[in-house]
């Protein structure tokens, strides 16, 4: 697992154990006069490439052994995409979704949003770009340019999860989450199912073709099924500073527990997805 702290370190820790196996400090200090340190603000990982960014505009691109690239955005990073391959994607609070090249360092495509991006999420060759206006913006990425854009909601599109190419889930700054089936008729009743129940903004998502998984700053995490459309249960416990949730078929992971990450299972007998109940936590 990969964590990004408030101090903006980057650590890979072992899921299992929680033995922290790697960190990586930023570059500089801000006790030798240099700039200070920033919260990480954006994470991507494969189980071997490392993407990071962070609140002053930093973006870090590294695998375990090297720093593979650093560059910068002239705004927060609000999302980082890298594969291990020539060409990484990063966007910002500076309305700009770049495609990079590694080796170079450097820019080679820039598409300009109309707002400032507030998060991303990428799927094959498909990125969903979340706005400050509440606006979704599908975008290709090779060649990167914009496809189609739409208002998802009134308020800031705070997190979204490009689950296919025809499935997207994305939240708002009100504490709604949406599921969009990009693949039926902007009039089909279909298209949008609205999920009602947070009581704060949802910053962070994760999904599957069964449920949705949402965590807020009103210190709950929710799993929502898609074919009911309806809550399965709500977890509590968390604090506002949550900021990351994923899911399995049998488990949850879940910070914003005062500097803790708790993992979820659900798979033990007694309970568990079948019926919507957890079962154990560790």
């Amino acid at each position: 697992i990969l964590l990004g702290t408030y101090s903006g370190d980057v650590l890979l820790a072992e899921l299992e154990g929680g033995e922290v196996l790697h960190s990586w400090a930023p570059a500089g200090s801000a006790d030798a006069g240099e700039a200070p340190m920033h919260e990480v603000t954006a994470l991507d990982f494969d189980g071997e490439h490392i993407g990071s960014g962070d609140a002053g505009g930093a973006v870090r691109l590294r695998t375990r052994q090297r720093l593979a690239m650093h560059a910068h955005h002239d705004g927060v990073v609000t999302g980082v995409h890298w594969r291990g391959g020539a060409r990484a994607y990063t966007c910002a609070a500076d309305r700009q979704l770049i495609e990079w090249d590694v080796e170079a360092g450097k820019a080679v495509h820039v598409l300009s949003a109309a707002r400032p991006i507030i998060c991303m999420s990428v799927c094959d060759n498909y990125a969903a770009l979340g706005l400050d206006n509440g606006k979704l913006v599908l975008c290709s990425l090779s060649p990167l340019r914009e496809l189609f854009s739409f208002d998802a909601h009134d308020s800031a599109a705070s997190a979204v999860k490009l689950v296919t190419v025809s499935m997207l889930v994305t939240s708002s700054a009100a504490g709604e989450v949406a599921l969009w089936r990009l693949d039926e008729e902007e009039t089909s009743s279909r298209r949008c199912t609205r999920f009602k129940g947070h009581s704060a903004p949802v910053v962070c998502l994760d999904a599957d073709a069964e449920k949705i998984v949402s965590g807020s700053r009103d210190g709950t995490v929710r799993v929502w099924d898609i074919q009911k459309e309806a809550m399965r249960f709500m977890l509590q416990g968390f604090t506002a500073y949550i900021g990351s949730v994923q899911c399995s078929p049998s488990w949850l992971l879940a910070d914003g527990t005062n500097n803790a990450v708790v993992m979820m299972d659900f798979s033990s007998a007694g309970g568990g997805e079948d019926d919507g109940t957890p079962s154990a936590t560790s």
